[in-house]
């Protein structure tokens, strides 16, 4: 155990044994306090990482009713029951399909053929590449394939300082895409749905597969080549032959024709995305029912594209169990009072600040905050009915600042500290301090536009 682990156990030891004995403040209960000592304990052991992440969980459910939070495990465990950790489930199926077959290979292949003039825009095709696909599967199979795809990219220099130069932008630029792809639509991230899945349960206020994509589309439009300018000019890749990349292409090309298997997936998802885009306007579909029933669809007897053994395998279980405690320990925020004492206590009863400034608020607060709290789940669960109070104080839409802060916690890459950009840095790539030369001005660009633009999407949001 390093000093860092053994700082969290002990720091998060004390935080919860002082919620016993510190005076309760007026509003709250004693259960809401030693609420917010065991969230305060959670975050603090995530952060400094003192034990594996599935352990933290679960010690966290088995100290719920142990400590008298909830009123046996039974309630404790009511996160569990939640249909967003389904969607995640069946979402591991589907990006099991999709980067186990050509698809990804077929679309990167088009895009550098097409825009991959020079080692300048073959990156700015990859990070377009990994966006689209991102947009339908969960960032962290993507980023992994991506980064294989950016490493046999890279494997064209023969010289190692070129390599590494070229790396720079790349490797910063693949995490940056595929967390910024993973906005366009609910599917694309799990963070997506509990975002959505959170507003619903504490407002009852749902928010449609295309409500989300008016408000994520044009900002990841204009986000992705702004993204790859900055870090292209910060550092610029070093450039090889036209002949290399043609022959780079060559490695990564594939059948004309679509492959049994290849057509089954591509029909399947298409499906999928139809019923997912149909249930803006027609309620009864469930976005999480037809990502289960496409999921089955992939075993089916005739199809079999999936197996049972490499669906298991494909499955993060540590993000299963991690969305499930959070989504556990934002019950309990609600059902023992702390968030209405926010609002009773904390907040003032009325602010007069315009939508653009509520916006402007929460993506700022919530950058700030992912730097202290990396943890993107745990971000939302805490501050969910923070922000859902803060709109009934102002009178702001508070779907349309739930939204901001799923957007913003989605893409953290400040510093490689986020699951999605550390995949990349610790395979040596860049150092810690190489990216927030670059990604400083892209965090600040995504500020301004969602600060411009979700104010003229929420007015869309309340008309689709």
């Amino acid at each position: 155990m390093n000093k860092k682990q053994l700082f969290g156990i002990l720091m998060s030891a004390a935080v919860l044994v002082a919620a016993f004995f510190l005076p309760v403040p007026a509003g709250l209960a004693d259960k809401g306090l030693i609420t917010i000592g065991l969230l305060l304990f959670f975050l603090i052991m995530l952060i400094t990482e003192a034990l594996p992440v599935g352990v933290i969980c679960f010690l966290c459910l088995a100290l719920l009713p142990t400590l008298g939070i909830t009123k046996n495990l039974t309630a404790g465990l009511s996160g569990f029951t939640n249909y967003i950790l389904f969607f995640v489930l069946a979402s591991f199926g589907l990006a099991e399909v999709v980067t186990s077959t050509p698809i990804v290979q077929r679309i990167l292949h088009a895009l550098i053929k097409k825009f991959g003039k020079d080692v300048k825009t073959s990156v700015l095709a990859i990070m377009v590449a990994a966006a689209i696909v991102s947009a339908v599967i969960t960032d962290v199979p993507t980023v992994v394939v991506f980064m294989g795809i950016g490493a046999s990219f890279l494997n064209m220099f023969k010289n190692e300082t070129d390599r590494n130069q070229t790396a720079k932008s790349l490797m910063i630029g693949i995490p940056i895409a595929v967390m910024l792809g993973g906005l366009t639509t609910p599917a694309g991230s799990g963070i997506n749905i509990m975002t959505i899945g959170l507003l619903q349960n504490l407002t009852g206020i749902r928010i449609t597969f295309i409500q989300w994509m008016v408000c994520g589309i044009p900002i990841v439009l204009i986000m992705i080549p702004f993204a790859w300018f900055v870090l292209t000019k910060i550092y610029p890749p070093a450039e090889i032959e036209t002949a290399e990349i043609k022959n780079y292409l060559t490695t990564i090309a594939v059948n004309e024709k679509m492959g049994r298997t290849e057509v089954i997936a591509v029909t399947i998802g298409s499906g999928m995305m139809f019923l997912w885009l149909l249930s803006s306007f027609v309620p009864i579909i469930e976005v999480t029912v037809v990502a289960l029933f496409g999921c089955v669809c992939f075993f089916l007897p005739g199809i079999k594209v999936l197996t049972w053994e490499t669906y298991m395998k494909a499955v993060s279980w540590t993000s299963f169990i991690l969305i499930g405690t959070v989504i556990c320990i934002a019950n309990t925020i609600v059902d023992n009072g702390v968030s209405a004492w926010f609002v009773n206590e904390v907040l003032p009863t009325s602010m007069s600040v315009t939508t653009m400034e509520g916006v402007f608020f929460v993506a700022v607060m919530t950058f700030i905050i992912m730097l202290i709290v990396p943890v993107a789940p745990a971000l939302i669960a805490v501050l969910t009915p923070v922000i859902v109070s803060l709109a009934a104080t102002t009178g702001i839409n508070p779907a349309l600042l739930i939204i901001t802060l799923g957007l913003c916690a989605g893409n953290c890459y400040l510093f490689p500290i986020d699951t999605i950009p550390l995949i990349t840095y610790t395979a040596g790539y860049y150092k810690m301090t190489d990216m927030p030369k670059a990604t400083v001005w892209i965090q600040l660009a995504f500020i301004s536009l969602a600060t411009l633009w979700l104010p003229i999407a929420g007015q869309l949001v309340s008309v689709l």
